[in-house]
């Protein structure tokens, strides 16, 4: 897939637009993918680092952002490079523009964070934050598809390498890290030094943008405060301080979700209109401490908000762990199936599973229908990708091992959460059930938690031996994979939290098998239809000896 990323930096704007384009920049060369910068608007320090450090091609040019002059160039360049797509972000790209972009029948993919512009005419809108995404939907053409929720947070590779499973541990002194916007033309920054001044047991790093207009005033008050602070500008190395933090004080953009893949308690301020969607996600989820716009905040009560923040270590752990839930760091692979790219899947089962005699057509329909298909029988092998499906494994997968996917799936045959546990289509044929419900869920810590995403039957006449068993099994798991796949790609994946009385199913051991030889065959006749005629034969026990007996279906003719 071919990129051309139109977004623009200034003191005025910041420089997250650029900056989370780049995240999906990442994720394009990742799958083998070009991508062109075009800015009509960049910092020489930020055109400098995609340049050199990111090896991305940048060209600048000059018009008036969102203007006619502005369209024609984009169209011209997106030409030029043969782009697939154009990806837009920033507030000047209203329908007009868009639609001139779209005059050649190239692709557009629009970011857009307070729902902005009067009509939406792209073929995709991005919405981070979810929380205008009702207005968008009500001014986008009827071909416009909008992924909205964070879910889709486009997250840079630095903070991806730097995320961890386990919640982090607070000591006697908290390292505050202080970061408000590559440039910050308010100098919200100051505030915020001034009110961390009076609060005891912190470290305190500030950083500050290149283009920053306020770093030496900054550089010098921070110096002042004492040897408890000090200052970052520009840093090359900003992925180190941010794993150095255990909590942050930072605006309510971008770098919020980044704080929060990495659990990272944060205190947000709004310093700009577009940052109001996201401090009312992070406030509705209770995942981290809104302290409101810059403007209301006297510095008494900034300072008085910011010491409690800073002072309750187990409110600040429960603020790391919601914020870890709100995103997963998959965001770009997450965008970039919806624009068509090539999907990469994983399927992990046991080496002498029954559904393996299923998977060699199944993984070969994935291969035709155009993704990239891994599969093996280590639930220890670490992969990443889309999505990873753990079929008829027997063993549990760290959560660990779960991060490298945007998705962990595992299919399981019971009316969820009623059932979990091993052999459920084993235990409930036992039982007599003759419809059977099939689940497909997220992979989850405890055994079969994980949010259901979609829910079929299985159905039999009662006279099914274990191969008809399977062979229906197998059918109901693809063709919920199938589905699953098919949303994936539209970004309408969405997962139910399953409710209701939990029951559990113990392992069948090869003891389960036994038949009692005082009792008929039709009653032990369900016993008989689940017994593996190789692996785990039905026996019984008789004059001292033990016999096996295996079972085979006569066809009727």
């Amino acid at each position: 897939m071919r990129l051309l990323i139109r977004a623009d930096a200034s003191v005025e704007t910041g420089t997250g637009h650029v900056l989370r384009c780049l995240a999906l920049a990442q994720a394009c060369r990742r799958d083998g993918g070009a991508v062109l910068f075009a800015c009509a608007a960049c910092p020489a320090e930020l055109a400098q680092r995609l340049r050199e450090t990111e090896a991305f091609d940048v060209t600048l040019f000059e018009a008036q952002p969102g203007g006619a002059a502005d369209a024609e160039k984009t169209r011209a360049l997106a030409a030029g490079f043969a782009a697939d797509w154009i990806v837009a972000d920033g507030y000047a790209f209203d329908a007009a523009w868009q639609q001139g972009v779209r005059a050649d029948g190239r692709r557009l993919l629009l970011l857009d964070d307070h729902a902005h512009a009067s009509a939406y005419v792209a073929d995709l809108v991005l919405h981070q934050n979810g929380f205008f995404a009702a207005e968008i939907e009500a001014r986008r053409a009827a071909e416009t598809r909008v992924l909205a929720g964070p879910r889709f947070a486009l997250l840079r590779d630095e903070f991806l390498a730097a995320r961890r499973a386990e919640d982090r541990v607070f000591g006697d002194v908290l390292k505050v890290l202080v970061t408000l916007g590559g440039t910050d033309p308010r100098n919200a920054t100051s505030q915020v030094v001034a009110a961390l001044r009076g609060i005891a047991g912190i470290q305190v790093v500030v950083v500050v943008g290149a283009a920053n207009p306020h770093r030496e005033r900054v550089a010098a008050e921070v110096a002042q405060a004492g040897p408890a602070f000090r200052v970052a500008v520009a840093p090359q190395d900003f992925k180190e301080w941010v794993q150095w933090a255990d909590v942050a004080v930072s605006a309510a953009g971008s770098t919020a979700w980044e704080f929060a893949l990495l659990g990272i308690p944060a205190a947000l301020l709004v310093l700009a209109e577009n940052q109001k969607g996201i401090a009312a996600v992070f406030a509705g989820a209770d995942a981290a401490r809104v302290l409101g716009e810059i403007e209301t905040l006297a510095p008494e009560k900034l300072s008085a908000e910011l010491a409690g923040f800073c002072a309750d270590r187990e409110a600040l752990a429960r603020l790391g762990a919601r914020a870890r839930r709100l995103v997963d760091g998959h965001g770009a692979r997450r965008v970039l199936a919806a624009m068509g790219a090539k999907l990469a899947l994983t399927i992990v089962s046991d080496a002498d599973s029954w559904i393996n005699a299923y998977l060699e057509e199944f993984n070969s329909e994935l291969a035709a229908a155009g993704h990239a298909v891994t599969w093996h029988h280590d639930p220890k092998r670490p992969g990443a990708g889309d999505a990873a499906f753990f079929l008829s494994l027997s063993r549990i997968v760290s959560p660990a091992l779960l991060a490298g996917h945007a998705h962990n799936l595992v299919v399981h045959e019971s009316d969820l959460p009623a059932g979990r546990g091993w052999s459920p289509l084993t235990w409930q044929i036992l039982e007599g059930k003759t419809v059977i419900p099939v689940c497909l869920l997220e992979a989850a810590a405890g055994v079969d938690e994980g949010e259901v995403y979609a829910r079929t039957n299985l159905e039999f006449a009662g006279g099914e031996l274990l191969p008809e068993l399977h062979r229906a099994q197998a059918g109901a798991t693809f063709a919920l994979i199938r589905g699953f796949l098919s949303a994936y790609r539209a970004g309408r994946v969405e997962g139910r939290a399953q409710e209701g009385a939990a029951g559990y199913y113990p392992r069948r051991r090869p003891a389960d098998s036994r038949l009692d030889p005082q009792k008929t065959l039709a009653e032990q006749f369900n016993l008989l239809r689940v017994v593996d005629n190789e692996r785990y034969p039905a026996f019984f026990e008789l004059h001292g000896r033990r016999y096996r007996l295996k079972i085979e279906a006569d066809e009727i003719t």
